[in-house]
């Protein structure tokens, strides 16, 4: 009886590699699946949108102010004063009737030192610089009788009609509550722009994440339904009915 062949074995170092070979091929492609989803979910994670949202607040004015001045030119500071005096009695007997006395201010008479130029009747030369003096006193009115001011805004004609040259201003119209109003209007530009979000994120189908970031645009305070917009703001004073306007942009995250 002849003995068989004794059997060939493979090193034991051959088959380490051979397993370490087939464990790699394995995990290559499993590892690149893992990567690319990390790299997806990350990406996911990190979209957003970038909306704005507006409102407007309705406010009226419950304050305003007017400026009224009367002046005098004349050759002398005396003569200046008087005319001005005699203007300025005439001035407060007109707030007077109007009932507006104790809602004005009048502050210190501004006194100005200037120059006239007189012909001559030379040819050569044909005027000189003689002295002069303008006297100005101003009237500042700030009242809550919005209604009697404008009453009396619009019958400034009589102290013309008297001789007093009289010059006025437009009427101011304010609001102390504006501050009020402001946060109104932005608490409604928040919300919209929320709702705004909410309806994209859906379409995109996903749905909204957090705030990652918020800015707030200047107040447009601008007569009631006009649509004058300002890269700076608009505080218009023109009107008393007034509408707040206030812009917000919000990026949120979108999760999907």
């Amino acid at each position: 009886m002849q003995a068989s062949p004794p059997r060939r074995e493979l090193p034991q170092v051959l088959i380490g590699l051979l397993a370490l070979a087939v464990a790699v091929a394995v995990a290559v492609p499993v590892t690149a699946s893992i990567v690319m989803n990390g790299i997806r979910d990350v990406k996911q994670t990190r979209d957003t949108i970038v909306v704005t949202g507006s409102a407007k607040q309705p406010i009226q004015a419950n304050l305003a102010e007017w400026f009224v001045s009367v002046s005098s030119h004349e050759r002398s500071p005396a003569e200046a004063a008087r005319s001005v005096r005699a203007k300025t009695k005439a001035v407060d007997a007109f707030l007077r009737d109007a009932g507006l006395t104790s809602d004005v201010k009048k502050p210190p008479v501004d006194v100005e030192e200037t120059a006239d130029q007189v012909p001559t009747g030379l040819a050569k030369p044909k005027f000189r610089s003689v002295p002069a003096w303008v006297v100005t006193q101003s009237f500042f009115l700030q009242t809550t009788k919005i209604d009697t001011l404008e009453h009396t805004a619009a019958t400034v004609d009589r102290l013309l009609l008297q001789g007093v040259d009289v010059s006025v201003g437009q009427i101011q119209y304010l609001s102390t509550e504006l501050k009020k109003a402001k946060f109104a209007a932005l608490r409604q530009a928040t919300a919209d722009a929320q709702e705004r979000a909410q309806t994209i994120a859906q379409g995109l189908g996903g749905h909204l994440g957090a705030v990652r970031s918020v800015h707030l645009g200047v107040y447009q305070i601008t007569p009631r339904n006009s649509t004058d917009v300002s890269g700076e703001g608009i505080n218009s004073t023109t009107t008393r009915a007034k509408d707040v306007t206030a812009v917000v942009s919000v990026t949120f995250a979108v999760n999907r």
